[in-house]
């Protein structure tokens, strides 16, 4: 919890700063990218996300880095021979040793001049030349946000930043001209089914059971082109998910399955990208294949080790067609959906199926009427409920529902509440029960 708190008031820092132009010439104008945030790679030796986005200087090398903002440079050195000297420029003086944020510059030539530890940087500064690279037409500047504490951040080669936000989030213009595409997840197949987080355990989805992951296969491109279209397919920016049953009942609205937004670890490659022997992604100079385990997600945006429990519980729904529809939107909003219909098959009627609370919530929101709340939630199957509001004082103040209800969506509006904290509480025949904070002010 506390890694989780630090980061996020990093983000808020960072994200309160003002939009900035790209570190390479001409800054204002958007560039073709070779790999962007979160996108799969593996050379060999493990696969793991891309922790920047490499601009490509297309049939150019010796280009100028640019600032992108004023800093102080905290870092300079190489993580492997002279390929890969880079700056690291921290948002806040030497004087200041708690953790900060920066950026990274990566792929500096040290024979040519540059900026070293100590200096201080203006946005707009030439702070070094780029190095000529050894793969043909992938000269590239390799630009990640990051943050780590101390006066200098020297621990080279292994250094400990942390890296903490997409830099497309922040960069400006932020063109992007083309949707993502979705390609089959198996021969003849829009989506696979697996059994949940295990490998090479593939289900027919015209008889899914028990606890299942739902992998879609998408790129996307920018429509500012490297000249080559391997390197040109990317990794979508968002990825959302819902499933409903054939006759119209949502049983699980859009749901966030990954947004390369903010902290990439390592350690998670593996929770958002599927790598076996059916659905194996690549990612390198000659391939580029991704595939997302869209059920692994707890719909948020951080991506984190929990997220591998997320998964479609199919006997939650009862046995019958549901289709799967999945959606993928880059940083500039362009979006693409696509969707298969699919069976489940647990031996299961759906009016004996567990309980399901649909909209992964159960909260209030405003009433378009001025000072009015109402309560909202939704359940995949006719159940006995009892919904009560209590005080700040654990007191009942209304019994909202007690008994049977159908399924599908369901609300109560909360009028001529006196100001203050409430507990709204919803409790189910299958014992579970769920509660959300009221705060109503007049």
């Amino acid at each position: 919890m506390k890694y989780l708190f630090t980061v996020f008031a990093l983000l808020l820092l960072a994200g309160s700063a003002p939009a900035t132009y790209w570190p390479i010439p001409p800054c204002d104008s958007v560039h073709p990218l070779g790999n962007n945030w979160g996108n799969y790679q593996d050379y060999g030796s493990g696969g793991y996300f891309h922790n920047g986005i490499d601009i490509i200087t297309v049939g150019q090398h010796n280009r100028p880095v640019v600032a992108v903002a004023d800093g102080w440079v905290k870092g300079w050195g190489t993580i492997q021979a002279e390929l890969h000297y880079r700056l690291a420029v921290c948002d806040s003086p030497t004087t200041y040793t708690g953790r900060a944020p920066g950026w990274l510059y990566a792929h500096i030539d040290r024979d040519r001049p540059h900026k070293n530890l100590g200096d201080r940087v203006l946005a707009g500064d030439t702070i070094g030349y780029l190095v000529y690279w050894t793969v043909s037409g992938f000269d590239h500047i390799h630009f990640a946000r990051i943050s780590d504490t101390g006066a200098t951040w020297m621990r080279f080669p292994n250094v400990t930043w942390w890296f903490i936000q997409n830099p497309l989030t922040i960069l400006t213009p932020r063109g992007d001209l083309l949707a993502p595409v979705f390609e089959n997840a198996r021969t003849g197949q829009k989506f696979a089914f697996c059994r949940d987080n295990t490998n090479n355990s593939y289900l027919n989805y015209n008889s899914l059971s028990g606890d299942v992951d739902i992998i879609a296969k998408i790129y996307d491109k920018t429509g500012y082109t490297t000249g080559n279209s391997t390197w040109d397919k990317l990794a979508p920016y968002q990825i959302e998910h819902m499933i409903r049953r054939q006759d119209g009942l949502i049983v699980r609205p859009w749901t966030l399955s990954v947004q390369f937004s903010n902290v990439l670890d390592a350690t998670n490659v593996h929770v958002v990208y599927k790598n076996d022997n059916t659905c194996n992604s690549y990612g390198d100079y000659d391939r580029r294949e991704y595939f997302y385990i869209v059920t692994n997600t707890d719909g948020d945006s951080v991506i984190e080790s929990t997220d591998n429990q997320g998964k479609w519980a199919t006997a939650s729904v009862g046995d019958g067609n549901y289709w799967v529809i999945v959606r993928a939107s880059d940083i500039a909003g362009n979006t693409t959906r696509d969707s298969m219909l699919v069976t489940t098959a647990n031996g299961v009627a759906v009016e004996e199926a567990p309980f399901v609370l649909l909209n992964r919530e159960f909260r209030a929101e405003p009433n378009p009427a001025p000072g009015r709340t109402r309560l909202v939630f939704g359940i995949g199957r006719a159940a006995d409920c009892r919904v009560r509001l209590f005080d700040n004082t654990g007191r009942l103040v209304k019994v909202l529902a007690d008994g049977r209800l159908d399924s599908g969506r369901h609300e109560y509006a909360l009028d001529n509440l006196a100001s203050g904290v409430y507990l709204a509480e919803l409790s189910l025949d299958s014992g579970d029960s769920y509660r959300t904070k009221l705060v109503v002010t007049r």
